[in-house]
């Protein structure tokens, strides 16, 4: 995880793509920076150059 901001948390998926999973998701509460978690990919916005990311099961 990268970034924590009230929205949710901001986790890097590769060397150049970062994802958002949103305060909703467990883990957007309680996560702090540094900590792995494991994602998975819920919507590409190819025009916005943005990932939505949900926790992997």
């Amino acid at each position: 995880m990268t970034k924590v901001i009230p929205l949710g948390v901001f986790v890097r998926v590769n060397e150049f793509v970062e994802g958002l999973v949103h305060a909703d998701e467990p883990a957007g509460r309680s996560a702090g920076e540094g900590q792995e978690l494991r994602v998975r990919i819920l919507e590409v916005d190819r025009a916005r150059r943005r990932v939505r990311l949900g926790l992997a099961g």
